[in-house]
């Protein structure tokens, strides 16, 4: 083994563990390593991932000075790495490195006009070419049709050909085409996906890579005593005075928005309120111990079409170590949170319950539920981070018998052998139903809620039943007799977004049958929930919605609840 990796697995060791004597160790490691060549990829990300925990949970200020400046030349490092060692970093977000994903139109976009020169299409790794070149024909004039015709000069001598004298990548130009073709924008987002680009991105420079992601925090919380990672009791916690949240400015709303944005990119991951993040409804909070939470609200056009919405981003000492989001809907909140894996050793169970207070002064929710697919169905990713004893740590419960057999039989176990773990097929039995927390007020049998999934088929049951399958005619005769019911009928004064949030309500609300008959109090709360979700922030939409029991009894009854 060689001096480099010997060391770097050292500090690896010792990495989370915080007495006295751990701290000096880790210093004079960050001081071996930093005069030592490393060659080898694999151990070269490594240190990498060690040292951007160490960013995030430092034991003292000398300790992160000497972990700054190893990132700092950490692109200096992977440039001295031979080509088959920088091939091993492909794809790991490192500075100095490349990466390649079919991102989606809008974090393309976002590449394109942030990283212009460092985003292309690899086109090495493109093989579909047949469906870029229908797909270009379609989008094309009609003029230059022949050009993608048998015989014609084909896709990739057009593209040559319509960049003009214009100085335009492949990807520039592709965007280009996909955002001038006058189709609406939700259609021409999937057309782009269909495709499937490879999309290139060279991280080169700061704030292109998970290397230099850190946001300068306001002030560094240094853990000399050790970590909190002790899951108390959540359900206690949550009944605490929630943390105060505050509506970014503009300035602080754009840093998290780009922050998550270059924290998914690098990981080759996407997440809808980050692709298309409203910077007028970002809540941010100081949540103790050195973590800041930013909650990123949707565009008006983009968000759920029945629930409220929040994505997060969490940073520990200015570094992103945790995305995921929170959906509610009547008093329930479904709520996904994926930490990085670069940051699973450290205080995961304290930022959940601190994420979870948030919410609770978002929504106010009163059960808490945790889809199977965060518990690992279908998730590999779960399944190996041991996301179920994860949240049944935190007092989350599964409410199906199966499971609930199955978690006694493992839990025995456990208690006989306390080095015992769960095999993945059992843990995949685990993760075979949702998990609940319930709180004061909450479900009696929250598996038995009203899902928005369900309203969604009353919905397209009404369009097939009353318009023979016609969405454009259903979408307008539905918002006229609901605008006439609810008082609402001259909405020509509103918001753009909030008309277009209304005619897309009213498919829900013309399912209520007596719906004329109700009270002017909850037809103008009607109206208000409808407009709500076209305003400016998700959170009083969310209040509007949760405060109108009426609407919720009639769509319980509606889907036989």
């Amino acid at each position: 083994m060689s001096r480099g990796r010997r060391l770097v697995e050292a500090l690896a060791a010792v990495a989370s563990r915080y007495a006295p004597e751990d701290e000096r160790q880790k210093c004079a490691l960050l001081e071996s390593v930093e005069g030592c060549a490393i060659r080898h990829g694999g151990t070269l990300l490594q240190l990498h991932e060690t040292l951007c925990f160490l960013q995030a949970y430092p034991d003292t200020p000398t300790l992160l000075a000497l972990v700054d400046r190893a990132l700092e030349g950490f692109a200096a490092r992977v440039e001295r790495l031979g080509p088959a060692a920088q091939r091993r970093l492909h794809d790991s977000g490192v500075a100095n490195t490349t990466l390649d994903y079919p991102f989606g139109f809008p974090m393309a976009h976002w590449l394109a006009a942030r990283f212009p020169r460092e985003a292309e299409v690899a086109w090495a790794r493109f093989a579909d070419e047949d469906r870029l070149d229908e797909t270009l024909s379609l989008l094309a004039t009609t003029a230059e049709g022949d050009a993608f015709s048998e015989g014609g000069i084909g896709w990739r001598q057009w593209l040559r050909v319509a960049k003009g004298d214009r100085r335009l990548t492949d990807l520039q130009l592709l965007l280009e085409v996909f955002a001038r073709t006058g189709l609406p924008i939700e259609t021409r987002d999937w057309l782009f996906e269909s495709v499937a680009l490879p999309i290139l991105w060279r991280l080169r420079g700061a704030g292109a890579s998970r290397t230099l992601a850190r946001l300068t925090p306001r002030r560094v919380f240094f853990h000399a005593e050790g970590l909190d990672r002790r899951a108390g009791n959540l359900v206690e916690a949550l009944r605490r005075p929630a943390p105060r949240l505050t509506r970014a400015r503009r300035a602080l709303a754009e840093a998290m928005i780009e922050a998550a944005r270059v924290a998914m990119a690098t990981r080759q991951r996407e997440l809808h309120a980050f692709s298309y993040p409203n910077p007028n409804d970002v809540l941010v909070t100081d949540a103790g111990r050195g973590f800041t939470l930013a909650f990123i609200g949707i565009l008006p056009d983009f968000r759920l079409p029945l629930e409220g919405y929040y994505g997060f981003l969490a940073l520990k000492n200015g570094v992103p170590v945790s995305y995921g989001g929170g959906w509610e809907l009547f008093g329930t909140l479904d709520f996904a949170v994926n930490v990085f894996a670069s940051f699973r050793q450290g205080e995961s169970a304290y930022l959940a319950t601190q994420l979870l207070r948030a919410y609770g002064r978002i929504f106010g929710m009163r059960t808490v539920v945790v889809d199977r697919y965060q518990l690992g169905h279908q998730s590999t990713e779960a399944l190996r981070s041991g996301s179920f004893y994860f949240y049944h740590r935190l007092g989350f419960r599964p409410r199906d018998p199966t499971v609930i057999r199955v978690l006694a039989e493992e839990r025995a176990k456990i208690g006989a052998d306390p080095a015992y773990r769960s095999p993945v097929p059992v843990l995949k039995q685990l993760a075979a139903n949702e998990v609940f927390l319930t709180l004061p007020g909450g479900h009696a049998a929250p598996e038995g809620r009203l899902r928005a999934t369900a309203v969604s088929a009353l919905v397209a049951r009404f369009v097939a039943r009353d318009f023979a399958g016609d969405r454009i005619r259903a979408t307008r005769d539905s918002a006229e007799r609901v605008g006439r019911a609810l008082g609402a009928a001259h909405r020509a004064a509103w918001p753009p977004a909030e008309r277009r949030a209304f005619e897309r309500m009213s498919l829900v609300a013309a399912l209520i049958p007596d719906l004329a008959a109700w009270s002017v109090a909850d037809r103008r709360a009607l109206v208000a929930v409808m407009r709500a979700k076209g305003s400016g922030s998700e959170m009083s939409y969310a209040g509007w919605l949760d405060g109108h029991h009426r609407l919720r009894r009639s769509l319980e009854a509606l889907v036989g609840l």
